[in-house]
């Protein structure tokens, strides 16, 4: 370890690694064992975070990176990503799931969210001014808290406003001609 506080920091042995340059500006820990691989960069505590873990069996390998209070990213062990602008508390809690869930909603201005296994992906705008939400068999698309309404899928496409169907149009049959 070498160390001369609170202007520089090395210290590491065979797993771990920890770096500091004018605490708390800069911060690096790493930690390699057989199974796993984790980096973390912060600047400013919480100000910026970059995390990355990385399973070295499977490859598998989760990413967040928070810049607050303008964006949070997190990608999952199975491929799935979550991006939102104006993330308020979200870097603060980086470990807590409800947090998006329950309270991201008070104070997001844009959210992205991408589900690689099933190809769902959801976007809204302003709580919901604006919300598409995507299947590979279906989509979905509203405006103001969904007064307009279009939805797609297989058993067909309508229309809504108010919450009353405007235009209704049934799926055409695929098959062979006879």
């Amino acid at each position: 370890m070498t160390r001369v506080f609170p202007f520089y920091s090395r210290a590491s042995n065979s797993n771990l690694e920890s770096d500091f340059y004018l605490w708390p500006a800069y911060k690096f820990n790493k930690l390699e064992t057989p199974s796993l691989e984790r980096r973390r960069t912060r600047i400013m505590f919480f100000l910026y975070s970059d995390t990355v873990e990385t399973n070295r069996a499977s490859g598998a390998w989760v990413h967040r990176n928070d810049l607050w209070p303008f964006y949070a990213y997190r990608r999952d062990l199975d491929g799935s990503e979550r991006w939102q602008v104006l993330a308020v508390l979200d870097p603060f809690f980086p470990n807590n799931r409800s947090m998006p869930r329950e309270y991201s909603p008070l104070w997001f201005l844009w959210r992205c969210e991408e589900n690689h296994k099933t190809g769902a992906t959801s976007r809204s705008l302003l709580w919901n001014i604006y919300r598409r939400d995507e299947t590979p068999q279906s989509k979905n698309f509203s405006l103001f808290f969904g007064l307009f309404q279009y939805q797609s899928g297989v058993e067909g496409r309508r229309w809504r406003v108010c919450h009353v169907t405007v235009k209704k149009k049934a799926a055409r049959a695929v098959g062979p001609e006879s």
